[in-house]
């Protein structure tokens, strides 16, 4: 689970914060992981598509740590062996119908996106190996965005 905060530096350039956390009750994990995301999404137009629509592109920066991660890789393993997993990029597309709200303060209006992005470990496996397919590397992913003045 994550939770984030952004804010929007030109009307084409928003980063947002997020800040995430796995447990051995919510998730099911072994192992309890801490995760810091900075997402900057960079928007196509600087006025919605057909009054609603907002496509958009970027990257996220991912850190994490737990007790099986690794900025670089341990004496122990041979060179190239595993890729680094302690910092990750995620290139993303996708978009968001945008709904303003009128009598609603202090919200301006309310998102609803879907966003198309890949993880850097699964995608240079997926140029190394035959074992991961490349749409083994693609996910997908729902969410509601709420804007505040």
């Amino acid at each position: 689970m994550s939770a984030g905060f952004g804010y929007e530096v030109t009307p084409t350039y928003q980063p947002v914060l997020f800040v995430g956390y796995l447990s051995e009750d919510f998730g099911g994990s072994k192992n309890r992981v801490l995760s810091i995301s900075v997402k900057n999404s960079f928007y196509f137009t600087r006025e919605p598509l057909l009054n609603y629509f907002n496509p958009y592109g970027g990257l996220s920066i991912t850190w994490g740590n737990t007790n099986n991660t690794f900025r670089s890789l341990p004496d122990y393993y041979p060179d190239e062996y595993y890729f680094q997993n302690k910092v990750h990029f995620a290139p993303f597309v996708g978009g968001e119908l945008y709904f303003k709200l009128k009598y609603i303060n202090p919200f301006e209006g309310v998102g609803v996106y879907a966003e198309l992005s890949a993880f850097d470990a699964y995608l240079l496996e997926a140029i190394r190996t035959k074992y991961v397919k490349p749409h083994m590397a693609l996910s997908l992913a729902l969410g509601v965005t709420v804007y505040i003045n």
